[in-house]
């Protein structure tokens, strides 16, 4: 499989017993691939043992399993496409879809050409999404980690609100966790 933009990253993943798992990617893909024919042709021995298996856990976008084991998300993804039928959209298909999915998202503040919104069914941890023109960041609440590209003086203005209104980033995740609106927040000046 060709990638031509952003590697997929593994958001959830659970255990299902055996090999099984259970995965959904951040481009929204999800289902159960069996891994037990790969993890048989492996050379990591320690995920032959199905407990071992069992502990595996999702850090950065990647599946991670105890003793620094890891699993590329880019095969994990091939194998979940092709096992499960899905269709591959092309990378231009994707990124309009998920525009059009933070655009539709309720916007809590805009400033400098910055909009922020937020997301009611979003998953943890709690965060907000900004976008810049083309460009878009998910960020952190509590953390200000920041995932996706934006320009640096752009990105330093969201960092910025984001540590003068993080109470009501919380409180506003909090609202719309129990389907309530979002409150608007105060721009940056």
């Amino acid at each position: 499989m060709l990638l031509t933009g952003p590697l997929p990253r593994v958001v959830e993943a659970r255990a299902l017993g055996g090999f099984s798992v259970w995965l959904r990617f951040d481009d929204n893909a999800e289902g159960i691939v069996d891994l037990h024919d790969a993890v048989e042709g492996s050379n990591v021995t320690a995920l032959r043992d199905e407990r071992t298996f069992a502990q595996l856990r999702v850090d950065f976008g990647t599946l991670v399993w105890p003793g620094g084991i890891d699993w590329a998300p880019e095969s994990l993804h091939a194998l979940l496409v092709a096992s499960n039928g899905l269709q591959q959209e092309s990378i231009d298909d994707a990124r309009d879809s998920y525009g059009a999915q933070i655009r539709a998202m309720p916007e809590i503040s805009r400033f400098f050409g910055i909009v922020v919104r937020m997301l009611y069914n979003d998953h943890n941890p709690p965060h907000f999404h900004a976008t810049y023109g083309d460009y878009e960041v998910a960020v952190m609440i509590l953390s200000g980690e920041v995932t996706g590209r934006f320009p640096n003086r752009a990105l330093r203005m969201v960092l910025e609100w984001q540590e003068l209104h993080e109470r009501e980033l919380t409180a506003n995740w909090e609202r719309l966790r129990s389907g309530l609106p979002p409150l608007e927040i105060a721009p940056l000046e």
